[in-house]
């Protein structure tokens, strides 16, 4: 039974790090192409303007892209899968219904450039959002690999055609990911017609959709503080700084993709494992195990990458955007502990008790609003990056307490060491200025980090290592 899910939580980790990879990979190496051909502001404009579209795709959505995956993710009885998914679909269509008729209205009062292309956007990312959750739900992940490796791959195709050879700007941008995302929808419905198999308008259960609902509404006020706490500080660096300041931000902002891409990838297989364990007479253990494991690993894949970007940094990034290399590692510390704090999170979805979220996550985000206000004005937008560090702590702790009514995680006396040592790089980072000092260091750091591992993973890998080298000798006898 442990062998069995611990194999099963390894290949969801490989499957989704597959997709993410790829797809996180080329949303990377956009980086460089928008920074030459995109003026600061412009990217700035088009940061804050995704942004705003992050927020709204809850509300056009209702929340049922967690909704709809939650409920699917532990029931695979036919009739139950055509009700949830009916209900979905039905209430997604009323809702972008609704949406191009308050935008188009909007739109006779308020004047804002590219309106028509934010909208499309907003209402193909957020069908898009919700499509991609119902095959994650249905446990067809293979297809949520592959609609995220083409969805990414044109994005980079069209905007090499859009932003480069044509010169459109941002508007290239949002076309891209227009079309980019129709074509993966289109993909996906050939493969699996979940219209065609699971969508009967007329076939409602009024508990089952009043049990969604229930579950899907205390998210909405819930995605509105992470918003605010993610997202606004970048309103409050285009107030106090400027669009100029907002473009160096959200450039650096890209880099710490590179460990968040990490963390979707554990979390999105954690989340499996864990509502499927939710259950189990050992969870306790299973859940600290994977928790303390969780921790090293962001540790030390944080502070590598750290180092690493420091290195290439200026040969990546046009030299107008090179003082954002300054924020990479608290950028990754944040990252961190957003991560860390989102692992709590799953005890709130394997309960169903949604409603015990708010008041966490509220108390956040007024906090990280009243520090953005202030330490902006103190130390720019290291001030934000430090706002949002405490944010999350904040979070972390409240939520460690908190959500022990659900499980009891055990942090090791050696996760307490690596929270020492994740501090203590940040500060070598900004303090050994030569390369080959930095490439030394990094060497010395892998043998406390190595003396952190758990002996049973010690073991594991060893056992890994052995079997590699019996197959070597093998194929070299061959």
């Amino acid at each position: 039974m442990k062998s069995s899910r611990n194999k099963k939580f390894i290949t969801d980790i490989l499957i989704y790090g597959i997709g993410n990879l790829g797809s996180k990979m080329i949303t990377f190496l956009l980086v460089p192409l928008y920074t030459y051909f995109i003026d600061r502001k412009d990217f700035g404009y088009y940061d804050l303007i995704l942004n705003i579209i992050f927020l709204a795709i809850p509300f056009v959505t209702v929340q049922l892209r967690d909704g709809v995956f939650r409920f699917l993710i532990d029931n695979e009885k036919n009739e139950f899968r055509t009700k949830v998914i009916s209900f979905t679909y039905s209430m997604i269509l009323k809702s972008i219904l609704i949406t191009l008729v308050l935008c188009l209205f909007l739109s006779f009062y308020i004047s804002i450039p590219h309106f028509c292309l934010i909208l499309g956007t907003l209402i193909v990312m957020s069908y898009y959002e919700v499509q991609i959750q119902i095959v994650r739900g249905l446990g067809e992940n293979k297809y949520f690999v592959i609609a995220g490796i083409i969805t990414s791959l044109f994005i980079g195709l069209f905007s090499i055609l859009f932003v480069v050879e044509l010169s459109m700007g941002i508007t290239g941008i949002f076309v891209a990911n227009i079309s980019a995302r129709i074509i993966s929808l289109f993909v996906i419905e050939l493969k699996l017609c979940t219209w065609k198999k699971y969508f009967r308008y007329r076939f409602q259960d009024k508990e089952l959709n009043k049990q969604l609902i229930n579950y899907t509404l205390p998210l909405l006020p819930n995605i509105i503080c992470w918003w605010l706490i993610g997202s606004s500080n970048r309103f409050f660096i285009a107030n106090f700084l400027g669009f100029d300041a907002n473009g160096i931000y959200a450039v650096a902002m890209k880099f710490s993709t590179i460990l968040e891409t990490l963390t979707v990838i554990i979390y999105q297989a954690w989340q499996e494992t864990a509502i499927k364990q939710y259950n189990s007479h050992d969870k306790n253990e299973f859940y600290s195990k994977v928790f303390n494991l969780y921790l090293l690993l962001l540790v030390t894949t944080g502070t590598y990458f750290a180092f690493i970007l420091k290195f290439c940094f200026k040969w990546i990034i046009d030299i107008k955007y090179g003082e954002g290399i300054i924020y990479l590692f608290p950028m990754f510390i944040s990252v961190i502990s957003y991560a860390l704090s989102s692992f709590f999170d799953i005890g709130y979805q394997c309960s169903k008790q949604t409603n015990r979220i708010l008041p966490s996550i509220i108390f956040t985000a007024i906090l990280n609003l009243l520090l953005n206000y202030l330490s902006i004005q103190l130390w720019g937008i290291m001030g934000i990056v430090v706002s949002s560090i405490i944010s999350y702590t904040f979070l972390l702790i409240y939520r460690f307490i908190d959500t022990k009514r659900y499980f009891k995680i055990v942090i090791s006396k050696k996760s307490i060491y690596l929270l020492l040592i994740l501090a203590i790089n940040c500060t070598i980072y900004y303090f050994i200025k030569p390369v080959l000092l930095q490439i030394i260091y990094l060497i010395f750091l892998i043998l406390p980090l190595y003396y952190l591992i758990d002996q049973g993973l010690k073991l594991k890998l060893y056992g890994i290592c052995i079997t590699l080298k019996g197959k070597l000798k093998l194929r070299n006898k061959l």
